[in-house]
């Protein structure tokens, strides 16, 4: 989203003709934000990594199917990306979609319990967010974890802004909820 439509468009023509440089530059400028959205909305490395790629392999396979009067090419992308994360998710066991890729070293033995506190909480946000149903985790992710403005995700949603408002307001009560629930759970078992 850093670079301006009409950039994008122009890329995309290139692109067309078989430009690797212009493939590169769109692939630069997007991926990062493609591949946080499929980790943050799947919460498996492997599967952001998967639907990253298939979302640019679509993309170079049918340069044709971005129509920039509908939208920027990353609200495309994001469609493209969403839509092939609920596919793949669909097909996935459970268990899967919440296993952990990746453990987190602590910088010192001072810092240790601390981090294992951090590390504690934002395991329990991870997994109340990836608990909520997916509209509304959708909003999360884009809204709050991507910082995209409710005109931008309402784009990748294909709702109104309003619509995005309203999921993100209900979205963070049910976190709130989520949240509170466990803490006091985890209070009264210690």
């Amino acid at each position: 989203m850093a670079e301006p439509a009409t950039n994008d468009v122009e890329l995309l023509r290139q692109l067309a003709k078989g430009n690797e440089e212009a493939f590169r530059a769109l692939y630069d400028c997007h991926q990062g934000s493609i591949f946080r959205f499929v980790l943050h909305m799947s919460g498996s490395r492997s599967t952001a990594e998967e639907v990253t790629q298939e979302v640019f392999m679509q993309l170079i396979s049918n340069t044709k199917g971005y129509d920039p009067a509908k939208g920027p090419l990353a609200a495309y992308l994001f469609g493209m990306a969403r839509n092939l994360t609920r596919r793949t998710l669909r097909q996935l066991p459970r268990e899967e979609e919440l296993s952990e890729d990746g453990v987190l070293e602590p910088a010192s033995e001072m810092d240790l319990l601390e981090e294992l506190s951090q590390l504690d909480l934002l395991e329990q946000l991870k997994k109340a967010v990836l608990a909520l149903p997916g509209p509304y985790r959708e909003v999360v992710v884009l809204c709050d974890l991507e910082e995209m403005s409710y005109p931008a995700a309402a784009e990748v949603l294909q709702c109104s802004s309003g619509t995005v408002a309203s999921r993100l307001h209900r979205a963070r009560a049910m976190l709130k909820t989520k949240l509170s629930t466990r803490m006091k759970s985890e209070g009264c078992a210690r």
